[in-house]
């Protein structure tokens, strides 16, 4: 990993040493073992007495985090082996008055304390400080001798939040068309005369006398020219298909055969959403010991035939990580982004993770275990760049 700056300054407290950079600043603080802010980052380490093992700490801790904040999000938990003690790095992002703020905690144990130590900074600057994040959490060391026993086992973990609903007015097809249509104007008396019109009267969404209020031409806003929508298309395990396009703020939730629920969103709310409906929380992520699959043969099971196709039994039993992948139900997402020519298409096993689908060769297309995290990482790269 490319370190952005150098991590020049020490610090240390009873229970662990880490390096960062100079320009961050220590702060007093009574609540606190160590705090220390600089470039949107906020670094805090606590820690008290326990005895308990990490499996136990980790559940504790997934168990108490959600409930802390109202809309806080798990968006990943892996083993951490670099400190020299049993230890866990959990992702979350949570609201905030000034914008949601993405989380990582390091928790580990020494047998006789358990650390926590949490860098929080704003979504926004999300994918801008990873590099200089995880540079820092390389750095961590615990200083009090680690536990002997080893736990081979690793523990179970929550399901996913579910996804936060979207509200707004649901208009069918021909509406849906016509409002688009309205884009740039303020008034359209002709739609007194058509049933979308009316129906779009009736959504609030235009005025009685066929003028547009502000909050409608404010949604518009971005249909005036050629925008493209980022895009998430589903393939559900029951067959169904959704798809959610989001323009900026304006949000489409729905198909053309169905309509459509049409409102307005901020962009990070739109993350919160997507994040919902990918199912991205918690989850162990090991590789497969395949790396790629028969194109045909992929395509028959992301494309949702009711034929699907069993894995064969040479791959299963060569691979029974992908064989318990391949045997749950699957969620197929494609997140189509505005100025790329293909797609970011990722499957959720329900119970297994996820995994995305690549780059077709030979006919052979590539398929690999992705963590929670990353694919998290892809929406906001989609929506906040």
């Amino acid at each position: 990993m490319a370190v952005p700056v150098p991590l020049g300054t020490e610090d240390r407290t009873a229970r662990l040493t880490l390096r960062r950079p100079d320009v961050w600043r220590r702060e007093d603080s009574a609540q606190a073992d160590l705090r220390v802010t600089g470039d949107d980052v906020v670094l805090t380490v606590r820690s008290r007495p326990s005895d308990r093992t990490i499996a136990e700490e980790h559940t504790s801790l997934l168990e108490r985090l959600p409930g802390s904040v109202e809309g806080l999000r798990l968006i990943g938990s892996d083993p951490w082996t670099a400190t020299g003690a049993p230890a866990r790095l959990v992702e979350y992002v949570r609201p905030d008055e000034g914008g949601d703020v993405v989380g990582a905690h390091l928790l580990f144990v020494t047998g006789r304390h358990r650390v926590d130590l949490t860098i929080e900074r704003p979504l926004a600057r999300m994918l801008a400080s990873d590099d200089l994040v995880f540079a820092v959490l390389d750095t961590v060391r615990a200083t009090e001798p680690a536990p002997s026993r080893v736990q081979r086992e690793l523990e179970d973990l929550p399901i996913a939040s579910p996804a936060p609903t979207i509200d707004g007015p649901h208009l069918g097809p021909e509406a849906l068309t016509t409002l688009r249509s309205l884009a740039g104007r303020r008034w359209n008396p002709a739609l007194l005369r058509s049933p979308a019109g009316r129906e779009l009267i009736e959504s609030g969404l235009v005025g009685r006398l066929g003028t547009l209020p502000e909050s409608t031409q404010t949604l518009l806003g971005p249909w005036e020219g050629e925008a493209q929508p980022v895009t998430l298309e589903q393939r559900l395990p029951d067959g169904r298909t959704t798809r959610l396009q989001a323009w900026s703020e304006t949000v489409v939730d729905g198909t053309d055969e169905d309509g459509a629920v049409v409102t307005g969103l901020p962009v990070e709310r739109v993350v919160a959403v997507m994040a919902g409906r990918l199912g991205i929380g918690p989850a162990w992520t090991f590789p497969f010991r395949t790396g790629s699959l028969r194109a045909d043969l992929l395509e028959r099971r992301t494309g949702g035939a009711e034929d699907a196709p069993d894995l064969p039994a040479a791959i299963a039993e060569a691979d029974p990580r992908l064989a318990r992948f391949w045997a749950a139900p699957w969620t197929v997402s494609s997140l189509r982004r505005p100025s790329k020519p293909n797609p970011i298409v990722v499957v959720h096993a329900e119970g297994q993770g996820f995994a995305r689908v690549g780059r077709t060769e030979a006919g052979e297309t590539a398929f690999a275990t992705d963590s929670p995290a990353n694919v998290y990482r892809s929406v906001v790269r989609a929506l906040l760049g």
